[in-house]
């Protein structure tokens, strides 16, 4: 299929076999059917400004090395005034709904898998609260940051973007964050606390001699 020059200005990321999207650059590790280029999102990126990123249920398959190396690389590939808009889990909904204070023996049981299936079970690195994806994309330079119900945009590229069902919530949180932010027009550089902050209370417990 021939693509749109729209195309190579929208990058669909982490598309897997199923969400390949027209006018849109769709890029994943695999070279899956739809694919239009497979690529590492953790090494440099050969694009330039981009208008808008796309990235549905693909933060949290990354350690927060890699998120932090996709965030910047995101950044630098935005035009200015380019859009990056992510969906993720969250954690405040899985807390919510995961596990009940009290219960019987075989509930706490099985909601104690359930709860472990939702970090582990489906290749899930890091479940993000909306506090630390605020402060994560403002300390990586981006501004304008923005909170969406499923599906929901003020940029018509982003409207109805998402295909992961099942959304709901519980006590007023969703199931997914979906946030948007903005490469602003003047230069920006990463505060070093988000490193810091992820190594002290995370990484160095999972790789201590990293």
């Amino acid at each position: 299929m021939v693509r749109s020059a729209a195309a190579l200005r929208r990058l669909n990321v982490g598309c897997g076999p199923h969400d390949a999207r027209d006018d849109w650059w769709n890029i994943d590790l695999q070279p899956f059917p739809g694919v239009d280029q497979a690529m590492d999102i953790t090494c440099p990126w050969p694009f330039e400004n981009l208008e808008r990123i796309y990235a549905e249920h693909f933060l949290e398959h990354l350690d927060p090395r890699g998120v932090l190396t996709f965030l910047d690389e995101a950044l630098a590939a935005l035009a200015v005034g380019g859009r990056l808009r992510l969906s993720t889990p969250s954690l405040e909904w899985v807390l919510k709904t995961h596990y009940t204070f009290p219960a019987d023996q075989p509930t706490q049981l099985k909601q104690t898998f359930e709860i472990n299936r939702a970090f582990h079970g489906w290749g899930h690195k890091f479940l993000y609260t909306r506090p630390l994806l605020e402060w994560l994309l403002s300390g990586v330079g981006f501004t304008d940051v923005e909170f969406f119900d499923y599906g929901q945009s003020d940029t018509p590229e982003f409207t109805d973007m998402e295909r992961h069902g099942d959304f709901s919530r519980a006590d007023g949180y969703p199931s997914v964050w979906i946030v948007e932010a903005a490469r602003p027009g003047h230069a920006t550089t990463r505060s070093p606390a988000l490193e810091e902050l992820f190594t002290e209370h995370f990484i160095q417990h999972l790789d201590p001699g990293g």
